[in-house]
């Protein structure tokens, strides 16, 4: 286990035995609200991940029992309306939607282990999501008089049906891990107490497999589905052909077809 990096605001943590690395939001006193320190904090971390090689599957969490990220930290906001500092608020925002853009384009799995309150916009660009049975799910926004401004109204209506979008944007209501499990913004429900245990079996089951086709196979499902469909076809073509290249897709046929044995893959 390589030791943390020392940040402020999260917890970062390699783990190159298992191919691991995890974020954890780290303001459990506030809730784990991102403020601007927190959000920068947070981009940095990803970029390293993102550029260590010991580094094939990204987990984020939070710290302590209430909350996973409570969204936007609102007493920053205010300080910031009430200093008429506006272009702050802007450019947090703005470094929001750079940074839910990066998750998406990382060839990296992100899995969010949610322990408590969780802002839907704050897992909106992760891949996968196991809940804790305490964790609760929702759009809190317009009951401090703000609408969400970080992207969520874009991408949640491609996950969720535009009416269920509607009811958790105007109704700022939290709804129960079981609740988003059943309208498939959760993969998996597990008890509080095995949460990150499932998370890292997760993790770990991923990361055996060959990095390089779990990155193709990521940006074929993100980007291409942006794509017309003869466009994403075409792109996800190209994605395959790219893996016939690679040492890994020699190692992976050898072992498992020809000599009955677990691949040991390089992500080369």
């Amino acid at each position: 286990m390589q030791a943390a990096a020392q940040y402020q605001y999260i917890l970062y943590e390699v783990r190159p035995e298992d191919k691991i690395a995890i974020i954890t939001f780290n303001r459990p006193e506030a809730r784990n609200a991102m403020s601007s320190g927190m959000l920068l904090e947070f981009y940095d971390a990803l970029k390293k991940a993102a550029d260590n090689p010991d580094v094939w599957v990204v987990i984020v969490t939070g710290a302590g029992d209430k909350a996973f990220c409570s969204g936007g930290d609102a007493k920053e906001f205010l300080a910031n309306v009430e200093a008429q500092r506006y272009s702050e608020i802007e450019r947090f925002n703005r470094l929001n939607l750079d940074v839910w853009r990066f998750m998406e384009k990382m060839r990296k799995p992100i899995i969010a282990a949610v322990n408590g309150y969780c802002n839907i916009e704050t897992i909106q660009a992760v891949d996968i999501v196991i809940a804790s049975e305490k964790a609760m799910f929702g759009l809190p926004e317009v009951t401090i008089g703000v609408s969400p401004g970080a992207g969520i109204t874009v991408r949640l209506p491609k996950t969720l049906s535009k009416y269920w979008v509607k009811y958790l944007l105007f109704t700022g209501e939290w709804i129960s891990a079981q609740e988003a499990y059943r309208l498939g913004l959760v993969n998996k429900v597990v008890p509080h107490e095995k949460l990150m245990e499932e998370a890292l079996a997760l993790a770990r089951k991923i990361a055996k497999n060959a990095p390089l086709a779990v990155g193709a196979a990521k940006a074929c499902v993100n980007a291409g589905s942006e794509m017309p469909i003869d466009a994403g076809i075409e792109f996800q073509l190209r994605e395959s052909m790219a893996m016939f290249y690679t040492e890994d897709l020699k190692e992976g046929i050898r072992a498992r077809l020809i000599e009955k044995r677990e691949p040991v893959f390089k992500g080369k």
